[in-house]
Order: C-alpha cells, then sequence, then structure tokens
C-alpha cells in the first residue's frame, strides 16, 4: 500500500476508529491517542493490509487492543496511586498487615480468572462499563458478558469462602 493510498484509507476509517475508542475508553484525548496508536500499528503493516480478507476486522481488533492496554495501563496507575495514599485512621499494625494480605490473594485470584472473564469483570467493576458496551468493545453478546460476569463472581466467592 502507497503512502496516498494508506492516507485516503485512513481519511475513511478515523472517525468510526474514533467512535469505537471513544465507547470504550470514555474521554476524547485519550480516543485519539488509542486511534494515532493503532494508525502506527496499521502504518507498520501498511505492506502487508491487502493480504487481510476483511481490513475492517483488522482494523476493529488493532483499535480495541490498544484500547483495552490502555485501559489495562490506567488501572495500573490508579492502582499504584491508591496504594501510595496513606489512610489516617485507629487501625492497628495487625489491621494494617490482614488487609494487605488479603488485597493481595485477591488480586492473585482475580488475576488467576479466565482472561476473558477477567477483562471484562475489569470493564465492569473497574472501569465502570455497562454490559451492553462491554459487548460492542469485544464483539459479543450481552448475554455472554453477564454470563462471563456472573462466573467470574461466582469463582471469586467460593475462593473467598474456602479461603
Amino acid at each position: 500500500m502507497e503512502i496516498s493510498e494508506f492516507e485516503l484509507f485512513v481519511t475513511r476509517k478515523r472517525s468510526g476508529m474514533l467512535a469505537v475508542a471513544r465507547k470504550i475508553l470514555y474521554s476524547e484525548d485519550d480516543a485519539e491517542d488509542a486511534v494515532q496508536d493503532a494508525l502506527l500499528k496499521l502504518w507498520s503493516i501498511r505492506s502487508k493490509i491487502e493480504l487481510y480478507r476483511s481490513v475492517d476486522a483488522l482494523v476493529t481488533v488493532i483499535l480495541k487492543n490498544v484500547c483495552i492496554s490502555m485501559l489495562r495501563q490506567r488501572h495500573s496507575h490508579t492502582q499504584t496511586l491508591i496504594e501510595n495514599v496513606e489512610m489516617q485512621t485507629c487501625r492497628t499494625p495487625h489491621d494494617e498487615l490482614e488487609e494487605r494480605e488479603g488485597d493481595k490473594w485477591l488480586e492473585k485470584e482475580f488475576d488467576g480468572l479466565p482472561s476473558s472473564q477477567m477483562v471484562i469483570l475489569k470493564m465492569s467493576q473497574v472501569e465502570g462499563m455497562s454490559n451492553k458496551d462491554i459487548a460492542v468493545v469485544l464483539g459479543i453478546k450481552e448475554v455472554s458478558v453477564r454470563t462471563s460476569i456472573s462466573k467470574a463472581r461466582h469463582k471469586l466467592i467460593e475462593k473467598l469462602k474456602k479461603r
């Protein structure tokens, strides 16, 4: 794909990509960044784009992966900030140790979920996305989103009961 062809390609796809990124990230600036990153990835494979059966699907998958990476980074950054905030309470060192151990245990169990359930649960609980939005982003049915969230919660509850 020549430069002029790629420019035309970008002109046709950019607005649709922005719409999808806005739905996932809920931020105009983040959506712009995600689209730019996706376009850079597409630029790097521009010579192979025509080999794909569905270029639209390729664009969507790359954009969704970029958005999910951004959500993961945002979550990681938020979690670090939360951990760095010192809460002034009347808690004993024993209480604090117990809470940290509980948090580590829950994070380990959360990360131990199947990746699809983990991503869907994070999108729902951490990012506050609706089931409908998650279904659109991941290209699955809303029923599948509800089922995955339910299964993930059930697994975590069962492990919590055993603990």
